[in-house]
């Protein structure tokens, strides 16, 4: 053994030894492809450097944050409350605005609010801030929930008087101001028992909702001209409001006169103005001012309501679609309660198995 005989053409059969001869060489692994194409390749150089590592994540951001930042940064302006916002807003909430001092304060601590705070969660979801200036993540965060908590109570001040104030705008008003301020509630309360997979969800839920003032403007334009086509639809304004829409400012007697000619019903028989009193007005977008104000305002608390089931469903179906990373960020709960002595690693926050009786388990364990 250890020797083997090899034929040789001149002097036939010579042995030889194991240890001489050659091996061939062991094949090299494959050497792994990137197949993805040329947008991914420069897409994933455009979103790897800021903490991104899946596409569909960075889509998300870019799309949803990128809006936001959008619309809030277009919006600036509106704090300008007596100047940029009087001359865009309606005249009838401007009227509100102007002679009711709670409606003014309400109107302003809400913008100088929601503005700022919709710029910064651009910032708030980008990885590797997250990752390389936890503090700056953290410090951001309260900030955001601050501005938030602080602006729904503003909305809840001008609620009855905004786009009409409407018993549907009031409702959608009411839920969107208890959904973001639960949805914050409960992102706060599951990071500070370190239920990261928990707190990403209740924070993606709670700007899904927030996200829905900026749908709701295409929705209230394709109903506005809907509205307009039909020529079917009609609201009561107060007439103090439709006074306001004549004179805006400028106590002529022209403005006035205009104002009795086209609405002898605001008038009693002395001549007085009745406030209080409603006048139908049918709602048109290429109509008189008072007509297009009630365009808008009989579109706004429909837009509202569809937009609100649309963004809660559809980022129910973004999580369950990332289920993967919600298990993945479950165990890095796992391993930091774990880290600090807690009594059940893994389920120390707002969890479905403290309901449902089935414990989690970690995989390493099953």
């Amino acid at each position: 053994m250890g020797t083997r005989y090899q034929n040789n053409s001149s002097n036939g059969f010579e042995m030889q030894s194991q240890s001489s001869i050659v091996k061939p060489p062991a094949p090299s692994p494959p050497v792994p492809v990137d197949d993805a194409n040329a947008f991914v390749r420069i897409a994933r150089k455009l979103y790897h450097p800021i903490g991104f590592r899946k596409g569909y994540n960075f889509t998300f951001w870019f799309i949803c944050c990128g809006a936001m930042l959008g619309f809030c940064a277009a919006r600036i302006m509106y704090l300008n409350i007596e100047g940029v916002f009087f001359e865009s807003t309606l005249l009838s909430e401007k009227y509100w605005y102007t002679t009711v001092s709670l409606y003014r304060l309400g109107i302003t601590i809400h913008l100088a609010c929601v503005v700022p705070a919709g710029i910064l969660v651009f910032f708030q979801f980008i990885p590797a801030i997250r990752y390389k200036a936890l503090i700056i993540h953290r410090i951001n965060g309260y900030v955001i929930i601050g501005l938030i908590l602080t602006g729904n109570a503003g909305a809840l001040m001008i609620a009855r008087r905004a786009f009409g104030g409407g018993i549907d705008t009031q409702a959608a008003v009411y839920a969107l101001a208890t959904l973001t301020t639960t949805s914050l509630f409960l992102a706060y309360y599951n990071i500070k028992k370190l239920q990261i997979e928990q707190h990403r969800k209740w924070m993606i839920r709670a700007w899904a909702y927030l996200g829905v003032i900026i749908t709701m403007r295409f929705v209230m334009l394709i109903a506005a001209t809907i509205i307009n086509q039909l020529g079917t639809y009609w609201m009561g304004v107060a007439c103090r409001e439709l006074e306001f829409g004549f004179i805006n400012g400028n106590q002529t007697a022209a403005a006035e006169m205009a104002f009795r000619q086209r609405y002898p019903g605001c008038i009693d028989t002395t001549g007085a103005l009745l406030p209080d009193r409603y006048i139908a007005i049918q709602g048109s977008n290429d109509g008189r001012v008072e007509e297009v104000s009630v365009g808008y305002k009989l579109g706004f608390g429909m837009a509202a309501w569809v937009c609100l089931v649309l963004h809660a469903v559809l980022a129910e179906v973004y999580l369950s679609l990332t289920s993967r990373e919600t298990e993945r960020l479950r165990m890095v709960s796992y391993e930091r309660q774990k880290a600090r002595g807690w009594a059940n690693p893994g389920r120390e926050g707002l969890t479905a198995d403290k309901v449902d009786g089935v414990p989690w388990v970690p995989r390493q364990t099953e």
